[in-house]
């Protein structure tokens, strides 16, 4: 080696010891990170429309809801239905979608997003259709902590 003729080996200090641990203490901070600050997206906040009364969510009794949607259909306020696939022509078009999907995943979930202006009779028209298409639970999207604005 070329340190051996110079006995530069003698000269250097030993590598520190008990310093092992904080490298373990880097991992779990990260992992922890990762947990804390994970994707709020993951369960969709709704609120599920089954055999119940429709209530609203309110306060922290809000989180209770929260359920995992494989399929989502928004519904903007001038009644135009949207999926993944883009705009759907009307319910019977809606319709098909559905046995489609249930026919590739049987017994999913489904997510209705509706803007504010939407009717509840149309809602309601398309969570029933999904409904009788086999969809295990369908879910309405709802927006919390954010304060209603006066009519004006």
């Amino acid at each position: 080696m070329f340190t051996r003729p110079l006995d530069l080996v003698s000269h250097l200090r030993p590598p520190p010891r008990g310093t092992d641990w904080l490298h373990l203490v880097n991992v779990v901070l990260i992992v922890f990170f990762f947990f804390l600050f994970g994707s709020r997206f993951v369960l969709s906040p709704a609120l599920v429309t089954g055999d119940a009364p429709l209530r609203l969510p309110s306060g922290v009794a809000a989180g209770g809801a929260l359920v995992g949607a494989a399929e989502v259909v928004s519904i903007k306020t001038n009644g135009q239905i949207f999926t993944d696939h883009g705009l759907v022509a009307g319910m019977g078009q809606l319709q098909v979608w559905f046995a489609e999907r249930i026919a590739r995943a049987p017994a999913s979930a489904l997510l209705i997003r509706a803007d504010g202006g939407v009717s509840l009779d149309l809602v309601m028209r398309v969570a029933d259709a999904a409904r009788q298409a086999g969809f295990a639970q369908v879910s309405l999207a709802v927006e919390t902590g954010r304060a209603a604005s006066p009519a004006g």
